[in-house]
C-alpha cells in the first residue's frame, strides 16, 4: 500500500458535498482541509455537514492560504462555473506548488474564449511543475471526451451527433432551478435573457474540445438560446406541482458548421416528467458507430466520481493547463496510491 494523496477542497455547496463524501470514502485520499465562505458553515466541522462514517472533524475555514503547505498534492475547486472568477485562486494554488482540479465548466476547454488568461495560467503551472484541469461529467466526459474516444476505430469521421437526455427531477434542487423548472414561459425567457438562470454551461467548450482533438476545420461554432420544455400534463415535482403550460426544463443545442453543413451537433435535454433517460453518440463515418447508454449517467454522481477519480491522473500528469483530451485515459482510481 502506497501513500495517500493529500487533498484540500474549496466549496461545500450541494455538488461540493457529494465530492466531499466520496473523498471521505476513498482509502487512498487524506482529506487535509475544507474551505467555504458561507456564513452557515462558520464554526462548524466537516463531520457536522457530511453525515457519513469516518468523516474527519476538519474545521470549515474561510481562508485557503493557511492550508497550503508543501504536503498538499491537489486542491479541488467546487465553486464557480466561470474561469475569471476562480483564476486568482488558481494562481494562489499554483504559487504554493499544488495541482488543481475544478468543476468549473469553462475550464473544461478555456483556450478559445479565454486565450490570454489560459496562457498565463498554463505558463505559471509549467514553471511550478503543477497541473490544472477542469472536468466533470458534462462537460468533461459524456459530450466531449467519450465521442472523441469513440472515433478511434474510424477510418473517416464525417459527422458527430451527441444527445444527453435527462430526467431532471432526479437531480439536486439547485440544478432544477437552474433549468427553469416550474416557471411560466415568460418568466423562463426573461431569466434566461437576464442570465439569472443559465441552463447548461459548457456546450461550446465541449464542441471546442472535439474540434481541437480531431483537427476538424470548422467555420463557426454556434450555441443556440435554450428552448423551454413545456408541461403537457400537470405533475408533482420536487419543486412542487408543475401545471400544464408551465416550464419543466429545457433543451440546449450547439453545433459546429463547415459551410452550411453541421458536422458536430450536441443536444442537451433536461426536464422533469416520465420519459426515458439516455446518453447517445452517433458517428457518421467509416465505420459508422452508434453508442447508447440506457438510463443515462447520473450527472451528480458522475461529476463527483470524475473529479475524485482524476486525482491520481492529475497529480501524475505533465505540468500545465490541460483538458481531458490531454490526460491519460480516465478510469476508476480508488485503488491507485501516491507514488
Amino acid at each position: 500500500m502506497g501513500k495517500k494523496f493529500n487533498i484540500i477542497q474549496v466549496g461545500l455547496g450541494p455538488m461540493g458535498q457529494l465530492v466531499a463524501k466520496l473523498l471521505v470514502k476513498r482509502k487512498n485520499i487524506k482529506f487535509a482541509g475544507i474551505v467555504d465562505i458561507d456564513p452557515a458553515f462558520e464554526g462548524k466541522t466537516l463531520d457536522e455537514i457530511i453525515d457519513i462514517p469516518k468523516t474527519p472533524k476538519l474545521p470549515i475555514v474561510k481562508e485557503l492560504e493557511p492550508l497550503l503547505t508543501k504536503k498538499i498534492d491537489l486542491v479541488i475547486i467546487a465553486t464557480s462555473s466561470f474561469f475569471e472568477t476562480i483564476a486568482p485562486m488558481i494562481m494562489q494554488i499554483i504559487e504554493a506548488g499544488a495541482n488543481v482540479l475544478t468543476l468549473c465548466e469553462q475550464l473544461s476547454y478555456p483556450w478559445d474564449f479565454h486565450p490570454e488568461l489560459s496562457a498565463k495560467i498554463d505558463e505559471a503551472a509549467k514553471e511550478k511543475g503543477v497541473t490544472i484541469v477542469g472536468s466533470g461529467i458534462n462537460p468533461g466526459y459524456l459530450m466531449d471526451l467519450l465521442p472523441i474516444a469513440l472515433t478511434a476505430p474510424c477510418e473517416t469521421v464525417e459527422k458527430i451527433h451527441v444527445t444527453r437526455m435527462m430526467n431532471s427531477s432526479r437531480r439536486r434542487i439547485p440544478f432544477q432551478k437552474k433549468i427553469g423548472t416550474n416557471l411560466t414561459i415568460s418568466e423562463f425567457n426573461k431569466k434566461i435573457s437576464d442570465k439569472e438562470i443559465t441552463g447548461h454551461v459548457g456546450l461550446e467548450e465541449s464542441i471546442q474540445m472535439i474540434v481541437s482533438a480531431l483537427g476538424f476545420d470548422v467555420d463557426e461554432i454556434i450555441e443556440f438560446p435554450p428552448n423551454a420544455m413545456i408541461t403537457e400534463k400537470a405533475f408533482d415535482s420536487p419543486l412542487g406541482r408543475v401545471e400544464e403550460g408551465y416550464v419543466r426544463g429545457l433543451h440546449s443545442r450547439g453545433v459546429a458548421k463547415k459551410g452550411d453543413r453541421e458536422i458536430i451537433i450536441l443536444d442537451f435535454y433536461a426536464y422533469s416528467g416520465d420519459h426515458d433517460e439516455y446518453d447517445s453518440i452517433t458517428i457518421e463515418g467509416v465505420p459508422g458507430i452508434q453508442q447508447k447508454i440506457i438510463g443515462g449517467v447520473h450527472g451528480d454522481v458522475g461529476t463527483a466520481s470524475m473529479i475524485v477519480n482524476l486525482i491520481p491522473k492529475t497529480v501524475n500528469a505533465q505540468p500545465g493547463l490541460l483538458t481531458m483530451k490531454d490526460l491519460p485515459t480516465p478510469c476508476y482510481t480508488g485503488k491507485i496510491w501516491k507514488e
